[in-house]
């Protein structure tokens, strides 16, 4: 087994390849949540338009009830009117038609303002359908784009990963004690790809906190592995 001194050289050797490893790894995560972020994206804006297309569908049908309505009542008001016409004798009974004719021209005029409000509400809803279907149609060819060159992306990432492992193991990874491999390959997961970094100025450069004194001096040693009292990362001097 190395020495000390060469076995901090082998560590920071393999430290150089294990963050470019650990960056290649976390594209390779990102890929699939990637993906499934587009996809919530596309959901929640297509259900927008399905709402904006419900709400447009339910506008016009209400708009043709309307239409509907009116043009029966207007039809109702012209056959009082003449009946009214010919009962011109009948005081009481004129009344009840000039009572009734009231009515239904009040409602005539209710439902015509609904309506007028109602075509607003179209014309604005036909509008925001249009800018959605925009949205929706964009969300759909990023989706298909992404969807089509991930996969190419991720097995070219995968390859990268691997020669860089092949090259970690000639760097020396073998050459290692199993308890010093181990202790490194424990920090470079917990420690997000850095398990080992340089103390410049009594600074530990991974985590930037002062350490004692004395841990500079078991550094300058050689005689042990020196963890961070900190962070745990284990520390080495820019000589090493």
């Amino acid at each position: 087994m190395p020495d000390l001194r060469q076995t901090l050289k082998i560590l920071r050797s393999l430290q150089e390849l294990d963050r470019d490893i650990f960056r290649l790894q976390d594209e390779l995560r990102r890929f699939p949540q990637e993906v499934t972020r587009k996809r919530e994206k596309l959901r929640q804006e297509s259900e927008r338009l399905t709402e904006i297309e419900k709400q447009l569908t339910g506008a016009k049908v209400r708009l043709k009830e309307i239409e509907d309505l009116t043009t029966g009542q207007r039809q109702r008001v012209r056959k009082l009117e003449h009946e009214a016409g010919e009962a011109r004798a009948d005081a009481a009974l004129m009344v009840a038609f000039q009572h009734e004719i009231r009515t239904l021209k009040r409602d005539i005029g209710e439902a015509e303002e609904e309506g007028m409000t109602l075509l607003g509400e179209i014309e604005r809803l036909t509008q925001e359908r249009g800018a959605q279907q925009a949205v929706v149609s964009e969300l759909e060819k990023e989706f298909a784009l992404y969807s089509s060159s991930v996969d190419k992306e991720a097995k070219q990432t995968m390859d990268r990963a691997a020669a860089m492992e092949r090259e970690r193991a000639k760097r020396g990874s073998s050459q290692l004690a199993p308890d010093v491999l181990g202790q490194y390959e424990k920090l470079l997961a917990s420690r997000e790809g850095q398990a080992i970094a340089e103390l410049d100025g009594r600074v530990c450069q991974g985590c930037y906190v002062s350490v004692p004194n004395n841990i500079y001096v078991r550094l300058a040693r050689s005689s042990e592995l020196v963890p961070c009292p900190s962070c745990g990362r284990i520390l080495f001097l820019r000589d090493e």
